[in-house]
C-alpha cells in the first residue's frame, strides 16, 4: 500500500523535535512493509529571516530519511497581518510538493493528514483535484482552547465532511469535535499515538542510594497551558523542606525565567533542577534515571510524554487534561483534576509513598500493548485497508455519509 503523510508540522534541521511523533509513526509504517512517502510545506515568520543566512534550507527540498522519501518546501510567510493569504501560500506550496512527489514518486493509494489545519484542508483540496481518498488524524489543542477563528471552521468543517475516515487520538478529542461540528465528524473512531518502545526502554532497576533524592521528572515546553506554575507551587506546598524529593523540568519556553524565580520565591529553587532543551538521547535518559513522571498540563489531547515514561517502565502522575484520561488507570498512575495544585501535590506524595506498588515491567508491556508500533499500526492498517476497499467500489464517495 502506498500511503502518503501530510503532516501540519514535521521536525526540521532547526526543529528536530518538532513532530517528531508524526515521523516516528512514518517509520513504523515503513516497517511494517507499506510504502510510505511525506510532504511538507514550512512557512517561517519574518522574524527569522535574518537566521536563513546560517544556512536554513529554502524552496523545495528532498531527503532520504532512511528510506522515507521526504519532501518539504521551505519559504517565508510573508503576510503576517493577513493569516488567511499565508495559509493559501501554505496550502499552494503543499500542492506543489504533491506534484513533485507525484512526478518522483508515482500517485498514491490513500492520503493521511495529521491535524486538520492545514494538513487536512490539503487532503481535500487534492481529492477534489486527483479523487485520492484521504484520512485525517486530528490531534490539535486549537479545539479545547477555543482558539479556531470563525473564518476557519468553514475549512476544517470542509475538510473533516469529505474525508474517508476520522481519527482522533483520545475519546475525549473525538467528543469535542462531535460537540463542535457535529455530522462533519460523525463517526469518529480512536486510534491513540504510537511510542518507539524500541527506543524508549526500561533498565533494571536499581535500589536508590540512602542520599539520594526522589526524582520526579516533567518534559514539555515551558508555556502556561503545560501547568509549570501549578506544578512548581504543589511541589512546594507538598516538599517544603523535604532534601529527599526532586523535581527536573525539561524544555524551554517563554515562561522560564518566571518559572525560575517562581521556585526562589518558594524557596524551593535547590530542589527543582532546570534542565533546559534536551535531545531524544536525554530526554530518554532522564525518563529512564528518574522514579516517576508527572505532567501538569491544562490542555492536552494525548500526552505523548506519558507513553515515553511508560514505557520506560515509570509511574505516572497526569491531570485530567483530555488526553491522559484515556493513558493512565490505577496500575501504572493517578489522576487529578487541572488547576488543582493541591491534589496534584497529594498525588504526587501519595506515588512517591506506594512506589512500590507499582511494578516496572508490567507498566511497561501494558504500554506496548496499548501504545506500542504493532498495536497502533495494526489499527491504521485495518483502517486504510477499509477505505480502499470501499473506495474501489463505484457506489463510494467519501463523504461522511459514507465514511467508516
Amino acid at each position: 500500500m502506498h500511503i502518503l503523510i501530510l503532516p501540519s508540522w514535521y521536525p526540521t534541521h532547526e526543529n528536530p523535535l518538532n513532530g517528531i511523533f508524526f515521523r516516528e509513526q512514518v517509520h513504523a509504517l515503513k516497517n511494517a512493509s507499506h510504502q510510505v512517502g511525506v510532504i511538507y510545506p514550512q512557512l517561517r515568520s519574518l522574524i527569522l529571516m535574518r537566521k536563513s543566512l546560517f544556512g536554513w534550507p529554502s524552496g523545495i527540498t528532498y531527503e532520504d530519511d532512511d528510506g522515507i522519501p521526504t519532501y518539504g518546501l521551505h519559504g517565508w510567510a510573508w503576510l503576517p497581518l493577513i493569516p488567511r493569504q499565508n495559509i493559501n501560500l501554505w496550502l499552494k506550496a503543499g500542492e506543489r510538493l504533491f506534484e513533485r512527489y507525484v512526478s518522483d514518486r508515482g500517485r498514491p493509494d490513500i492520503l493521511h493528514a495529521h491535524s486538520c489545519l492545514l494538513g487536512g484542508v490539503l487532503a481535500a483540496r487534492l481529492k477534489a483535484t486527483y479523487g485520492i481518498s484521504y484520512i485525517i488524524t486530528e490531534h490539535s489543542t486549537t479545539y479545547s482552547r477555543n482558539l479556531l477563528h470563525s473564518w476557519q471552521r468553514p475549512l476544517v468543517s470542509e475538510a473533516l465532511s469529505k474525508a474517508s475516515a476520522l481519527v482522533t487520538v483520545s475519546p475525549q478529542l473525538g467528543h469535542l469535535l462531535e460537540s463542535s461540528f457535529g455530522d462533519a465528524v460523525h463517526p469518529w473512531v480512536w486510534i491513540p499515538n504510537m511510542v518507539d518502545t524500541s527506543f524508549f526502554t526500561a533498565i533494571q532497576y536499581q535500589t536508590k542510594e540512602k542520599n539520594e533524592p526522589f526524582q520526579f521528572l516533567n518534559v514539555g515546553l515551558l508555556t502556561e497551558k503545560k501547568g509549570h506554575i501549578d506544578l512548581i507551587r504543589a511541589f512546594a506546598g507538598q516538599f517544603a523542606g523535604n532534601a529527599d524529593v526532586e523535581l527536573r523540568i525539561g524544555g524551554d519556553g517563554p515562561i522560564r525565567s518566571y518559572l525560575e524565580r517562581l521556585t526562589a520565591n518558594l524557596g524551593v529553587n535547590d530542589r527543582v533542577v532546570f534542565l533546559g532543551m534536551l535531545s531524544r538521547d536525554e530526554v530518554r535518559r532522564e525518563m529512564q534515571a528518574c522514579d516517576a513522571f508527572v505532567l501538569s498540563s491544562h490542555y492536552e489531547t494525548f500526552g505523548i510524554v506519558l507513553i515515553e515514561a511508560l514505557a520506560c517502565g515509570k509511574p505516572v502522575v497526569a491531570t485530567r487534561s483530555g488526553g491522559p484520561e484515556c493513558i493512565v488507570h490505577n496500575g501504572n498512575g493517578l489522576l487529578v483534576p487541572v488547576h488543582d495544585e493541591i491534589a496534584l501535590g497529594n498525588a504526587m506524595n501519595t506515588l512517591r509513598l506506594n512506589l512500590s506498588r507499582y511494578d516496572p515491567e508490567v507498566i511497561r508491556n501494558d504500554c506496548i500493548a496499548r501504545f506500542g508500533p504493532r498495536a497502533v499500526i495494526g489499527q491504521l492498517t485495518g483502517l486504510y485497508q477499509k477505505v480502499l476497499h470501499l473506495s474501489e467500489g463505484s457506489p463510494y464517495c467519501g463523504c461522511r455519509k459514507h465514511r467508516l
